[in-house]
């Protein structure tokens, strides 16, 4: 045979190989890994890592398998607090996150970013932690040199043209009247050396740092938060710059601007930025359970431009009225739009069918003060599976 006819077979068998392997779940690659050298190279490559996360979230989308990554609130916190998968149609499959030093009660999680998302306690002091959940794999970030006297936040994101992930940290003065401007020492941490730099960033000095329950995400890499202005209480969208390090002030729908006294929830849908804008807890004047004061909600979903000139919104979708919900929670990547009904359970609404779906997440939270608004018991991320690595160096 001659030799341009024995390297296009092989390079026949390399590329029959990729298309097999790719359509694998993580947990069958891993298993493949120990076959041979080659077969281990290639699933380790960032080339074949790439492709198989996106394969994965395109079979997902296509098939509506896409999993659930959930913080679940069990019976208002008195039960517990755990981190869990929640696929399609398979049992809620727990994580065990206690070799990590966290205090599951305070958790908060930012991301996905490729699969992989941070995990830290609510005012970000230490432990940080770096999970690939599809793996099991959780890396400790090392202690920083931040004030320990400051509340200190978090931001999470990915560097596509080195490969790298980011984790950027700065904190919240202390003043007279409460928390006030950002701090001037401003450090990210790269996984790529395991360690933290402190940079010299412009701060925003003028905003606060998620004020707003769970409304931040991580879009296109960067890291974006909704938050507000300290001189006027008007809402606004901040965005740090993983690839640039520099922070940067988003447009808001003008509903916003207009309606301070609306819940608005910042979300990404099908790739695109999204705010969801809806009633207040606090508009049941008794704070009554749904069955005692019937309140019904819309929600408006507004979208990003991103085509204009200037960034601009336009409202997508109104979806309800619905009786009984409580709180908005995000999107699947299918573009399903889920929520929370009844104290921590949650449905799914299907915006091109209006199909409704219960998930039973855990049991429903029973006894509740009525003298305050419950927060959200939940907290769900669209979750695709991925081979990246937190352990690597």
């Amino acid at each position: 045979m001659a030799p341009s006819n024995q390297m296009a077979i092989e390079k026949l068998s390399e590329d029959l190989l990729m298309e097999i392997l790719w359509r694998l779940p993580v947990k069958s690659l891993l298993q493949l890994k120990s076959v041979c050298k080659n077969w281990y190279a290639l699933i380790q490559s960032p080339n074949f890592i790439y492709l198989h996360h996106d394969r994965a979230a395109s079979i997902a989308a296509a098939a509506n398998t896409h999993c659930l990554l959930v913080k679940r609130f069990l019976n208002g916190g008195e039960g517990g607090v755990t981190l869990s998968f929640v696929p399609n149609e398979t049992p809620v499959e727990d994580m065990d996150i206690s070799s990590t030093g966290l205090d599951v009660k305070d958790l908060q999680i930012l991301g996905p970013c490729n699969g992989v998302v941070c995990l830290t306690r609510f005012g970000s002091s230490p432990p940080i932690v770096l999970c690939n959940p599809s793996m099991k794999e959780f890396r400790v970030l090392p202690e920083s040199s931040y004030k320990k006297d400051h509340m200190c936040n978090l931001g999470f994101g990915f560097v596509p043209y080195t490969n790298d992930y980011k984790v950027v940290r700065f904190g919240m003065k202390s003043t007279d009247l409460g928390i006030g401007g950002i701090d001037e020492a401003i450090e990210i941490y790269d996984l790529s050396t395991d360690s933290w730099r402190e940079v010299d960033a412009e701060s925003p000095v003028e905003f606060g740092f998620q004020c707003f329950y769970d409304s931040y995400v991580v879009w296109n890499g960067d890291f974006f938060w909704h938050t507000y202005h300290q001189r006027d209480g008007s809402p606004a969208i901040m965005a740090f710059s993983m690839s640039n390090e520099v922070f940067e002030e988003m447009p808001m729908p003008e509903v916003c601007l207009l309606d301070q006294y609306s819940e608005q929830k910042l979300f990404v849908l099908k790739n695109s930025l999204a705010m969801v804008v809806y009633p207040k807890w606090w508009s049941n004047p008794f704070m009554l359970p749904p069955e005692e004061f019937p309140l019904k909600k819309s929600f408006d979903i507004w979208v990003m431009n991103e085509e204009d000139i200037e960034v601009s919104w336009t409202k997508k979708f109104t979806i309800g009225p619905f009786q009984g919900i409580d709180w908005a929670l995000g999107f699947r990547q299918n573009g399903e739009f889920l929520v929370e009904s009844g104290y921590g359970q949650m449905m799914s609404y299907n915006l091109n069918t209006s199909e409704r779906k219960e998930y039973q997440v855990h049991d429903q939270v029973e006894d509740h003060e009525h003298d305050l608004p419950p927060p959200p018991y939940v907290q769900v991320l669209p979750y695709t599976e991925t081979l990246v690595s937190v352990k690597r160096l």
